[in-house]
């Protein structure tokens, strides 16, 4: 731990060496190793210089004094000749090399120089952490010019300055296992220096990946929010009598959702490329999920008289896959053949399994691919510029986007095309068993078609909130006021509604209105609506209202993560005004499940769902509030909102959306309850049962009484005990 601190306290004082405004992260950890191997060097050759002197080897004090002066000097040339780093490293190194070789020259060659040629080497082994490695090259081969050409001058070689024996041999020794244990420390040091430039720069990537995908989220956002409006009127359009204005409306229709898909693709890719898009995989049949992929492109295959089959060798291949991928992949290839493909075309999806391998097949005899195109269909923003394609437009995003998404599931794409015969797209993925969440197709479909005449009937006994003159409270929490204004003008006529700009001022007017239903954003300033849905649902004041989230984060980590926070519904941007209609209108339906549970003040003696758990604790707790105070004639509404910790109408709201009925109503219905056992399990009679659920006088508990039941108490009394003999 100590070495620890020590190391990094000398990198704070390197780094502080460093010159300011250097901001690349290679050239710094360089700046670093230079710095420290310069200073060591110096330490080092002074040393060596000492040691020369107090032997009288004078050779090898001129070798030390040059070292030390020549290297002083190319250092401080070299910080203003050169930008680089490693230009002014592999100077420095290349100038010692040729000192180290003409004095082991002047001491009579490579065996009679006392080992300072292991000097030599040092410079080799420094440039190995270059980017550059030809900059380590052109240094390996100087050294090892210099030492051939030492070693084939060595016998002509009439030195005058020599070692003698000793002198050699000591110095040999010494340089050895000096240079030995300094080439060696360093190596240490570049080692931990560099693996904390790697990890740095894989940091440093990271975020840049992770800023690039929030930004493609944010543009994704951006767009599918004002595509929603768009997309809304131009459906709205298409009801005009006008012939025009309904071309003008489907075609601002089909332009928007070309322009949608462009936007989901291209973050999609970005989540590819910064390693956020994970693999969701499940266990199932696959084949009718294929199927229910096919069938949502037959519609564009009819429009352009295509004939489109499905073939598949078995109606059962159970397996592992991720329903988003091979949605994307499926629908990418589909669509992309349906494009070029001229009227009267087939195409064919066909599915069997070959080997260990699911085998998708795309088969059309349409145009077809030439040769000198086939090799780059899968090439990002590339697009075949021929006359066949010319009008038919497209990004070249799609065909990119689905063979890195076949990359990711571990499988292979490929694609053969004889034009005018055939083109093949092959889609290999590997079989696998090994998921445990089960597929069950109803979660990828809708749950049902959207009959129009149904938005006007109520689909239950009882008559529903969402067409009643009294209309129900619809918070929508939404920072974009062209959608608001647009959500506005789809269903105010059905809904009270209330709008809140963002998630903080939503999360507050939930809290004070207890609105029947909230519609919110999830992508907000101050508060997102997963926070307010977490917030929201595990509040008791709030945790019965149904909450929709109405996003543009379509990804199946996001439905998940919204679902997860207790959301009732997740729809993507932009959605289709009627489906949400009839979305909100079920969930208000559902409330009237609530008041069938607790309107009566019963025991809740069958568990809840996951929906009514919270709700049932909250009724456990006003029936045990009120049970506790029956006989206290002062317990009232104003009490129950105090052991509540609620306010009159926050309890007023809740009370009616889970009972149909006032607080004070709710009391008054338990003291009868309890007053209606006590008169026919007990032998108390109708003076002592007033007293016991907290009736002021006996007029005011007979005829609370009567309303409740209809008879007065001793009327209920004496048919009870009537009956009871007659049995």
């Amino acid at each position: 731990m100590k070495n620890g601190k020590y190391i990094k306290a000398v990198d704070r004082q390197l780094e502080s060496l460093i010159p300011k405004g250097n901001t690349n992260i290679y050239e710094t950890t360089l700046y670093k190793y230079f710095i420290a191997e310069s200073i060591m060097a110096f330490i080092l050759v002074f040393n060596l210089l000492v040691i020369s002197f107090v032997l009288e080897a004078d050779i090898l004090v001129h070798y030390s004094l040059s070292l030390i002066i020549i290297g002083s000097l190319t250092t401080i040339a070299g910080s203003f000749l050169f930008k680089k780093v490693e230009s002014k490293i592999i100077v420095q190194q290349a100038i010692t090399l040729l000192i180290v070789t003409y004095f082991v020259a002047r001491m009579g060659g490579l065996l009679n120089s006392g080992g300072i040629i292991f000097l030599g080497a040092a410079p080799v082994l420094k440039t190995m952490v270059f980017k550059n490695k030809w900059r380590m090259i052109s240094i390996f081969l100087l050294f090892l010019f210099c030492v051939v050409g030492l070693f084939f001058l060595d016998d002509n070689m009439m030195a005058n300055n020599t070692l003698n024996a000793t002198q050699n041999k000591l110095f040999f020794t010494l340089n050895l296992t000096v240079i030995t244990s300094y080439v060696f420390i360093f190596a240490l040091y570049s080692q931990r220096l560099f693996t904390g430039l790697e990890q740095r720069e894989a940091k440093r990537q990271k975020e840049i990946n992770e800023a690039k995908t929030r930004l493609f989220t944010n543009i994704t956002h951006e767009f599918r929010t004002p595509l929603t409006v768009i997309l809304g009127l131009a459906d709205s359009l298409k009801s005009e009598a006008d012939e025009t204005i309904r071309n003008n409306a489907e075609t601002i229709s089909k332009n928007g959702k070309s322009l949608l898909q462009l936007v989901t693709q291209m973050l999609d890719i970005s989540k590819l490329e910064s390693g956020n898009l994970k693999v969701n995989m499940i266990h199932g049949n696959i084949i009718p999920f294929l199927r229910y992929i096919f069938q949502l492109q037959e519609y564009y295959a009819q429009e352009k008289n295509l004939i489109f089959i499905f073939d598949a060798e078995s109606q059962s291949y159970e397996l592992d896959f991720d329903p988003d991928k091979i949605t994307t992949i499926v629908s990418n290839l589909l669509h992309n053949a349906i494009k070029f493909s001229q009227p009267g075309v087939k195409i064919r999806l066909k599915v069997k399994i070959v080997g260990n391998y699911l085998c998708i097949e795309i088969i059309d005899n349409g145009t077809g691919i030439s040769q000198e195109n086939i090799n780059k269909v899968f090439d990002r923003f590339y697009q075949v510029d021929d006359q066949s394609t010319r009008n038919v437009g497209g990004t070249g995003i799609g065909l990119a986007l689905t063979k890195e998404l076949v990359t990711l599931l571990k499988g292979t794409i490929a694609v053969t095309s004889n034009p005018g015969n055939e083109t093949v797209f092959t889609v290999k993925l590997p079989v696998t068993d090994q998921a445990k969440r089960k597929f069950i197709l109803k979660d990828y479909t809708e749950e049902e078609p959207i009959d129009r005449n149904h938005l006007n009937k109520t689909g239950s006994e009882n008559p529903t909130p969402a067409i009643d003159n009294n209309k129900p409270r619809v918070l929508i929490i939404e920072d974009n006021s062209d959608l608001v204004n647009y959500l506005k003008s789809c269903y105010q006529y059905l809904f009270s509604i209330d709008v809140a700009p963002n998630g903080k001022e939503g999360y507050n007017m939930a809290i004070n209105l207890i609105p029947d239903l909230i519609i919110s954003d999830v992508m907000m300033p101050e508060m997102d609506g997963f926070q307010i849905c977490e917030k929201l649902k595990n509040d008791y004041r709030t945790s019965h209202i149904p909450i929709i989230l109405l996003t543009a984060k379509a990804d199946l980590p996001s439905r998940i993560e919204g679902l997860d926070q207790g959301a009732d519904a997740y729809i993507e941007k932009p959605f289709n005004q009627q489906e949400l209609l009839v979305r909100i209108k079920k969930l208000l339906e559902l409330r009237w499940t609530l008041i069938q549970r607790y309107k009566n003040g019963e025991s809740l003696i069958e568990p809840g769902n996951q929906s009514t758990r919270r709700e049932d604790k909250f009724m456990k707790k006003v029936n045990a509030s009120v049970k506790k105070h029956l006989r206290d004639e002062n317990y009232d509404v104003h009490s129950l909102c105090e052991e509540m910790a609620m306010s009159k109408s926050q309890l007023y709201r809740k009370f009616k959306a889970l009972t149909n009925m006032s607080a004070s109503k709710y009391i008054r219905k338990l003291r009868m309850q309890h007053a209606r056992h006590l008169l026919l399990t007990t032998s108390m009679n109708i003076t002592e049962v007033s007293y016991e659920v907290g009736m002021k006088t006996l007029s005011t508990f007979s005829d609370i009484f009567k309303d409740e039941f209809g008879q007065s108490p001793s009327q209920y009394q004496n048919q009870y005990n009537g009956k009871h003999k007659r049995n």
